[in-house]
C-alpha cells in the first residue's frame, strides 16, 4: 500500500514537472518571439534611415550593416559580413581607412569627417562618423559607424559661394560707389570705387558712419525705415565728404534691404561733379552773355522781377539806363562781325570800370547794355553814371591797328513814377533812349510821357511797313548752308531785306517796329510763302535736293495758326514738306513749353524739319530739350567766335555740338569766318557751317547762280570718280 501510494506521487511529480517544462517552453517561445519581432522592428527602424549604418569587430570584420549602408556598395548584407575595408578597396585607401578605425579603438570616442567617396564612376560627399559601443551583456566591444550623404548641401554650399565670389567681383567692379549701412548709419561694407572716390582704405571706412560722410543720407535712411507706405527706396542727391575734405556731389539710389532679421541699407552713389559742372556751365549760359560774359536779358529782367515781387517797400526807387551804341552796324559790317564782337568786348570792359558798387551791368542785346541802378534816391546819381558812361567811351577804340570812336545812346526811366513793371520800365527807357538818338546821339535822356509823340512816329513807320508789303518792296536773300564733310550745298536760310528807294535796309532797322505792331504776322507769312515758292522753282530746274529755312518769330509762333499756314502754302507751292525748315529761337519755344511741344509736334507731323536758332543764348532750362521734336540746333555765333583762342568757346561749342550727338540731332554752326573755325568744327564732327567764310547772304539771281555752279561741279567730279 505504501509502495502503490509513493509511485502514485511520483506519477503526480512528474505531470507536474511536464507541464511546467512545456510552460517554460511555451514561455520561452513567446520570448524569443518578441525578442525575433523587436529585433526586426529595430532592423526596420535602421534600413529606414536615411544614413549608412554598420558594426565592425576589433579586426575590422563588418557583423552588421543597414540596407543604406548595402545600397550605397552595391553590395548584399551577406557580401558584407565578414568582409574587411581590404577585400573592397585598394591596398592605400584600405590602410587609410583602418588606421582611421585603430584611431577610434584607441580612443573611443565618437570621431566625424566630411569625406568624398564614389560609387559606380559617381562622386559623392559624405560625413562620416565612428566610435566603440559596449555590450554589457557579452562583455563585447564593436566600433559603430555611420555615413550620410551631403552632395546635395555641399552642392548648395558650393553655389552659394561662387553666387558669393560673382556678386562680390560684381560689386567690386561696378563703377559706382556702394555702401552697405545699418539703421543707425554705421558702413557695414563699401566697394573698391568707394574708397577711390573718397581716398579712405576700406578698413577706414568701417570705421565710420554716414553722418560723417554724408550730408542728408542718415536722415533719408530713417525717414524710409520709418515710411509706413511700403516705399522702402529714395532716388536723391547729396554731397560726400572725401579724405582731403573736397566735397563731391553723388546721385544716390538708396534702397532697404533685408538679411536675415536686420534691416540695412545700400546707397548706390554715381559721381555727377561733370554733369553738375555742366549744368553750371549751361545755366551760366542761359543767364550769361557767351560773348562778353555780362548778365544778358534774361538774368536782367529776372532781377528786376525779384525786386518788384519782394520790393516791400525796401527798395522804393530805382533806375533803368538803357544804352545803344551808336552807328555800331556801319562798324560791325565794314570791318566784319570778328571785329565787332571785339568792340562789343571792349566796350564792356569799358563799362564795368565805370559801374558802382550795387550796379548791375548787363548786355541786353546787339549793341544794347542795360544798368539797373538800385536804391536810387536822386535822379542826380544816374545823371552821374550816365555821365561817367559817356567819358569813358570818348576815348577811340582801336581795333586790328584802326582807331575809332563809338558813342553811346542812353535812355532812362525810375521806378516807380515811369512804370510799376519791368517790361513797361524797359519799354519807356527804350524810348528815352530813342529820344536820345533822334537828338544828336551821345547823350542820356529821361523818360517823360511826351515820348508818346516818339510812339507815334513809330505808327508813322508801321504804315510805311504796311506799304512795303502791299507794295512787295521786301525782297529775300539767301544764304548758303555748306554740309562741311562733303562740301555741298544742299540748304539756304532766307533772309529778309527792305527794298525802300533802291536802299537795301537790313532786319535791324525795321523787324523791331513790326513785332511791336504785329505785322510781323503777315510779313512772316510773306517771307514762308516766297521762301517755299523759290525752292520748288530750284527743284523743278533740277536742284531738287535743296532745302530752305525759314526763321518763325515768336508772335507768329504764338498768335497764329502755323501748322495749318504751313501746310496750306506747302499745298499752293506743290513744294514738299521734307525741304522746308522752320527756325525758332530758343525763347520762342520756351515762352510756353507745353503749348510749344504741341504745335512742334504738329508741325513735325507735316513732315517739315525744326530747328532751334542762336541755340545757347537763351534756354533756362535746358531739360525741356528733350520734350521737343527738333532735328537741327543752330550754335549761336558768339559761340563760333574766336574759336581758335577763346578755351571758354571752345568748351561750349564741343558741348553742344557732343549734346545735340547724343540726342540724335543734326547741327548747324553760324557765323564762321575763318578757316581756323571751320577746321575746328569738322574736327568735332559739325554737319553744316554758314557764315561769311562760306558765303554772304545773296539775292535770288546770284543765289541761283551760286547753287548752280556747286551742282555742276559736283557732278562733274562725281563723273571723273566713276
Amino acid at each position: 500500500m505504501h509502495e502503490k501510494t509513493l509511485e502514485n506521487w511520483v506519477k503526480d511529480e512528474l505531470e507536474k514537472l511536464r507541464a511546467r517544462v512545456s510552460e517554460l517552453e511555451s514561455r520561452e517561445d513567446q520570448l524569443l518571439k518578441k525578442l525575433r519581432h523587436k529585433e526586426a522592428f529595430y532592423l526596420k527602424i535602421l534600413d529606414e534611415l536615411p544614413i549608412n549604418i554598420f558594426l565592425e569587430d576589433s579586426d575590422g570584420h563588418t557583423i552588421f550593416a543597414n540596407k543604406q549602408a548595402c545600397e550605397a556598395n552595391g553590395l548584399k548584407l551577406e557580401e558584407l559580413v565578414g568582409k574587411t575595408v581590404h577585400d573592397f578597396f585598394p591596398e592605400y585607401i584600405a590602410n587609410k581607412v583602418r588606421q582611421d578605425d585603430l584611431q577610434v579603438w584607441e580612443e573611443k570616442r565618437l570621431i566625424t569627417q566630411e569625406v568624398i567617396t564614389g560609387f559606380k564612376g559617381k562622386e559623392s560627399h559624405a560625413l562620416t562618423g565612428k566610435t566603440i559601443i559596449h555590450i554589457n551583456e557579452s562583455e563585447e566591444d564593436f566600433l559603430l559607424g555611420f555615413a550620410l550623404d551631403i552632395s546635395d548641401r555641399v552642392r548648395a554650399e558650393t553655389l552659394l559661394r561662387e553666387s558669393e565670389e560673382k556678386f562680390r567681383n560684381l560689386i567690386e567692379q561696378a563703377a559706382d560707389s556702394l555702401f552697405l549701412l545699418d539703421l543707425h548709419g554705421q558702413i557695414i561694407n563699401v566697394n573698391s570705387a568707394a574708397c577711390e572716390l573718397l581716398g579712405y582704405t576700406k578698413e577706414e571706412l568701417l570705421q565710420k558712419k554716414g553722418n560723417v560722410l554724408f550730408n542728408t543720407l542718415s536722415n533719408k535712411i530713417s525717414t524710409i525705415f520709418k515710411d509706413v507706405s511700403g516705399n522702402k527706396s529714395s532716388h536723391f542727391e547729396d554731397k560726400i565728404k572725401g579724405k582731403e575734405a573736397i566735397d563731391i556731389s553723388v546721385d544716390i539710389n538708396l534702397r532697404q534691404v533685408q538679411i536675415g532679421d536686420r534691416p540695412l541699407f545700400l546707397a548706390m552713389c554715381r559721381d555727377i561733379r561733370d554733369k553738375k559742372k555742366a549744368e553750371a556751365m549751361m545755366e551760366h549760359m542761359a543767364y550769361h552773355d557767351a560773348l562778353t560774359g555780362l548778365p544778358n536779358r534774361w538774368f536782367i529782367e529776372s532781377k528786376l522781377q525779384h525786386i518788384l515781387t519782394f520790393n516791400d517797400g525796401l527798395e522804393t526807387r530805382f533806375g533803368i539806363l538803357l544804352l545803344d551804341l551808336d552807328r555800331f552796324k556801319v562798324i560791325n559790317d565794314s570791318l566784319g562781325h570778328q571785329s565787332g564782337d571785339l568792340l562789343l568786348k571792349k566796350v564792356t570792359e569799358r563799362l564795368q570800370k565805370v559801374m558802382e558798387e550795387g550796379c548791375v551791368l548787363a548786355r541786353f542785346g546787339g549793341d544794347e547794355f542795360i544798368v539797373l541802378v538800385p536804391k536810387l534816391q536822386e535822379n542826380k546819381r544816374v545823371c552821374m553814371i550816365s555821365e561817367k558812361i559817356m567819358g569813358i567811351m570818348e576815348e577811340p577804340f582801336t581795333i586790328h591797328d584802326q582807331k575809332f570812336t563809338v558813342t553811346t545812346s542812353i535812355g532812362i526811366s525810375i521806378y516807380p513814377e515811369d512804370g510799376m513793371d519791368a517790361n513797361t520800365l524797359i519799354k519807356n527807357a527804350d524810348l528815352a533812349m530813342y529820344r536820345s538818338k533822334d537828338q544828336g546821339r551821345n547823350e542820356y535822356t529821361f523818360f517823360n510821357v511826351s515820348m508818346n509823340e516818339f510812339a507815334i512816329d513809330r505808327m508813322d513807320k508801321e504804315i510805311l511797313l504796311r506799304q512795303a508789303l502791299e507794295n512787295n518792296e521786301f525782297v529775300l536773300y539767301y544764304q548758303p548752308k555748306m554740309n562741311i564733310h562733303t562740301g555741298d550745298f544742299q540748304g539756304v536760310e532766307a533772309l529778309i531785306r527792305w527794298k525802300k528807294n533802291n536802299e537795301i535796309l537790313y532786319p535791324d532797322s525795321f523787324i523791331h517796329i513790326a513785332e511791336e505792331t504785329g505785322l510781323i504776322v503777315p510779313i512772316g507769312e510773306w517771307v514762308i510763302r516766297e521762301a517755299c515758292r523759290q525752292c520748288k522753282a530750284w527743284h523743278d530746274s533740277g536742284m531738287d535736293k535743296i532745302m530752305v529755312s525759314v526763321n518763325i518769330s515768336m508772335q507768329q509762333f504764338h498768335k497764329q495758326k502755323l501748322e495749318e499756314l504751313i501746310a496750306a502754302i506747302l499745298q499752293e507751292t506743290k513744294l514738299s514738306p521734307e525741304s522746308l525748315e522752320l527756325e525758332l529761337t530758343e525763347s520762342t519755344v520756351m515762352k510756353n513749353p507745353k503749348e510749344a511741344a504741341i504745335v512742334l509736334n504738329n508741325l513735325k507731323a507735316l513732315g517739315i524739319s525744326i530747328s532751334i536758332d542762336d541755340f545757347g543764348t537763351g534756354f533756362s532750362s535746358l531739360s525741356y530739350l528733350k520734350h521737343f521734336p527738333i532735328d537741327i540746333l543752330k550754335i549761336d555765333r558768339s559761340f563760333i567766335t574766336n574759336l581758335e583762342w577763346d578755351e571758354a568757346n571752345t568748351a561750349i561749342a564741343s558741348a553742344v555740338i557732343s549734346m545735340a550727338r547724343s540726342l540724335n540731332m543734326k547741327v548747324v554752326a553760324e557765323g564762321i569766318e575763318t578757316k581756323e573755325q571751320l577746321d575746328f568744327l569738322k574736327g568735332k564732327n559739325c554737319d553744316f557751317a554758314q557764315g561769311y567764310l562760306i558765303s554772304r547772304p545773296l539775292e535770288e539771281s546770284h543765289i541761283t547762280h551760286f547753287l548752280e555752279r556747286n551742282l555742276k561741279y559736283n557732278n562733274k567730279t562725281a563723273t571723273l570718280h566713276q
